[in-house]
């Protein structure tokens, strides 16, 4: 009787470090401990405080199950993303901003150098594709450029800005944002047919 509650102690403890599914995505597993990392590493780089809330792990899960679908269809497609190599220097702008609290605030949030290189590696990943894969597809008139520079002037205008650059002084920096926007739009385009077309299974029981 007593080995029987010992085996059953053994079971009951093991059983609590189990890490939990939280989304099935087609035949992949995004798990439980993938969804904490990535709040405690975003709470990290925003200088936050960490936020374990349900709500907040599902979004968390949201951009897991996002750039998941990203890397697979890179992988599938064969379009070439940063070497593991590239990852290193993403860190150190971190590190200097940090400074000497960098290895104590790594501390507080629960996570390692290694976890940061791994979020901000997979997050470089992720945007070189949608920019590849994306901003080729962009196209947009004259008029459709001078409109939003008219926009942002007066948002400038607004904000009681002294002084507004004219539309050619910033041409190429207009164009750049709403590149920036339009391939945005096409990515979220793209992850509504790929969820629309992938079985993703969240377990509510991860995210109460």
């Amino acid at each position: 009787m007593r080995y029987f509650l010992l085996i059953l102690s053994m079971v009951a403890a093991h059983a609590g470090i189990l890490d939990r599914i939280a989304v099935t995505v087609g035949r992949q597993v995004i798990t439980e401990s993938d969804v904490l990392r990535d709040l405690r590493v975003a709470a990290f780089l925003d200088h936050k405080p960490v936020d374990l809330s349900g709500a907040q792990k599902r979004k968390a899960a949201d951009r897991l199950v996002d750039q998941l679908l990203i890397l697979q269809d890179a992988a599938f497609s064969r379009i070439p993303l940063p070497a593991r190599a590239d990852a290193a220097r993403l860190v150190d702008p971190v590190r200097a901003e940090y400074g000497n609290d960098f290895d104590a605030a790594l501390k507080r949030c629960g996570i390692t150098e290694g976890d940061l290189e791994d979020h901000m590696f997979g997050g470089m990943r992720a945007m070189r594709y949608t920019e590849l894969r994306f901003q080729p597809e962009v196209q947009f008139t004259d008029d459709e450029l001078r409109e939003l520079y008219f926009t942002l002037a007066a948002e400038w205008e607004k904000k009681g800005e002294a002084d507004i650059p004219e539309f050619d002084a910033i041409r190429e920096q207009v164009e750049k944002l709403l590149t920036d926007q339009r391939t945005a739009q096409a990515l979220d385009r793209w992850l509504g047919t790929q969820r629309a077309a992938t079985q993703i299974l969240y377990r509510d029981e991860v995210f109460k």
